[in-house]
């Protein structure tokens, strides 16, 4: 892949998209039951979605005969402007790479929500696999005609499966405070099943193991983003969110940490937010967040 292949996919980014739906509680129940949280039936109608909620929402919904041997959908050269956003870029696999939040006003269960989506930049890089071509898309989530939430997703394309190269291991950071969420084969199958993402390291071990290269499922990226959000929730119930910055570090695999479930650390607060990540046993940060509250 070279940056003059790149510019083949330009006129990618004059793509636009948009769907809308309405906020039904069921899944909202589903996803408090998934994580343990008390009362699952209490997600009504009129309640605002917490932050990171939102993917319950608008999935994708590429048919099962145009997905990749690994469960993602296949990317479509042909797609017409207003049914894909998902360029051809020819490296076989994509990854989670991170993203960027800003919330402005809550989402209601029960009510309508649209989503206006576009590509907004494609980058060529070079990593241990060899080129990268990171793509991020900008979604605004609007209701009743207000902008309520504005997302940047990132995702890297990368070369053929492999495992992902241990990285050095470097010195853990210090944290103030930890929460720990549970994980285990089930709750990542009802994440992926709730979210719509077919992607097979998720859910299928042998695929994972064999196939893919890595020691055990790897939790969703999304889904540690989602612990990250519920722990600041958790621990400042009078501070909403407003801002919130991701960037995937590195894989964090089932089995990676004991029985009390995946560690959600957090150090103190700073000038530019509070700086929190998930890990494993050995501490070291996979999905890494910056996070900043609403101004009163």
């Amino acid at each position: 892949m070279t940056e003059d292949e790149l510019q083949a996919f330009a006129p990618w980014l004059a793509r636009r998209s948009s769907a809308t739906q309405r906020l039904d509680p069921h899944p909202a129940r589903a996803l408090a039951a998934t994580l343990d949280l008390p009362e699952p039936a209490a997600w009504t109608e009129g309640r605002a979605l917490p932050p990171l909620w939102h993917p319950l929402y608008l999935h994708d919904l590429t048919p099962s005969a145009q997905l990749g041997p690994d469960g993602a959908p296949l990317q479509d050269a042909q797609a017409p402007a207003t049914d894909s956003l998902m360029p051809p870029i020819p490296l076989p696999q994509l990854m989670w790479a991170g993203a960027e939040y800003r919330w402005h006003a809550p989402m209601v269960l029960g009510e309508v929500v649209r989503r206006h989506s576009r590509i907004a930049g494609m980058q060529l890089k070079t990593g241990r696999r060899g080129p990268m071509v990171f793509v991020s898309w900008e979604h605004q989530w609007s209701q009743h005609g207000g902008l309520a939430l504005t997302a940047i997703d990132r995702a890297v394309f990368l070369g053929a499966e492999g495992g992902t190269p241990a990285a050095p291991a470097a010195e853990a950071p210090s944290w103030q405070r930890e929460r720990r969420a549970p994980a285990d084969e089930a709750r990542l199958f009802r994440f992926s099943a709730l979210t719509f993402n077919t992607h097979r390291i998720h859910y299928d071990l042998p695929y994972a193991r064999d196939v893919a290269g890595y020691p055990a499922l790897v939790v969703h990226g999304p889904l540690q983003a989602l612990l990250i959000a519920e722990a600041w929730r958790a621990w400042h119930p009078d501070q909403p969110l407003e801002r919130m910055q991701l960037r995937a570090r590195a894989p964090l695999f089932l089995g990676r940490f004991d029985a009390g479930g995946v560690h959600v650390r957090a150090a103190a607060p700073g000038p530019d937010g509070t700086r929190a990540w998930t890990c494993g046993s050995d501490g070291q940060p996979c999905m890494e967040a910056m996070l900043q509250a609403a101004s009163r």
